[in-house]
């Protein structure tokens, strides 16, 4: 399985874009950015967007990444993947034919570019040589995390936007979790606006760290709000015996 961070950020600014996973060239989990860092022949790649939920910082670029593969004239087509919930923001809300058209019904009804798929949190989604299972966590909206396990059950384990959380973590029991994708969104003396917005801090992350079954091989962190980046690495820091990676833009890894 190889990684390659598009984005890894709780916001948008200069170096700094929203959340994006790019696993093995064609699956992404969330799409904050896609464009801005893939060139259209990568972008026509990807077939498969699994959506932790719909903020707009995990879905902004999805209007564009379809705009561009109708441009190649058939070179590629997109399915979306997430809870009924969030695929239903998507319908009611972004490709409504107001906000941008509607992709289902382009270039027509029977050769969409693109087309949505709900996902059960009962059983896995099988892509290629994955199975993707979804899980609920605590967030402000409907919102998902996401266990990526190949045949061996090595996985990957990726939070999405969450506050403390206990049902993603039994999920994960039984798998080999080689690597762990959670989000530190705010800083500690934050705590109260993290926990009334479903986030976590560097002390509320240490906390969910400690409820895991199994600690994972690699622990890697995203979502940082950039303005208060600084200081949520200085506490992160401060996690003793604790091995982290704070997530940096087009950063690879491999599992």
């Amino acid at each position: 399985m190889e990684i390659r961070v598009l984005g890894s950020s709780g916001s948008e600014g200069p170096g700094r874009n929203p959340t994006a996973f790019l696993i093995d060239d064609f699956l992404l989990l969330d799409a904050g950015t896609v464009s801005l860092s893939l060139d259209l022949e990568s972008q026509t790649k990807i077939t498969h967007i699994f959506l932790t939920h719909a903020h707009l910082d995990h879905i902004k670029a999805i209007p564009f990444l379809v705009d561009n593969i109708v441009a190649t004239h058939g070179l590629g087509k997109i399915t979306i993947l997430s809870g009924r919930d969030v695929i239903a923001d998507l319908k009611r809300n972004v490709f409504n034919n107001k906000i941008w058209p509607d992709f289902t019904l382009l270039p027509s009804s029977h050769n969409p570019i693109m087309r949505y798929q709900v996902v059960s949190t009962r059983k896995p989604v099988e892509v290629r040589d994955y199975r993707i299972f979804s899980t609920r966590v605590s967030h402000s909206v409907p919102a998902y995390g996401y266990v990526v396990a190949d045949s061996s059950g090595e996985a990957l384990v990726y939070t999405g936007d969450t506050g403390p959380t206990d049902r993603l973590w039994k999920r994960i029991k039984g798998f080999k979790v080689k690597a762990l994708i959670i989000e530190t969104s705010f800083p500690d003396e934050m705590s109260r606006l993290a926990l009334d917005s479903g986030h976590l801090t560097p002390s509320l992350l240490h906390k969910e760290l400690r409820k895991l079954p199994v600690p994972p091989d690699h622990i890697y962190i995203t979502h940082l709000k950039p303005y208060y980046r600084e200081e949520i690495e200085r506490q992160l820091e401060k996690l003793d015996g604790i091995p982290l990676t704070v997530l940096s833009d087009n950063l690879r890894f491999s599992l």
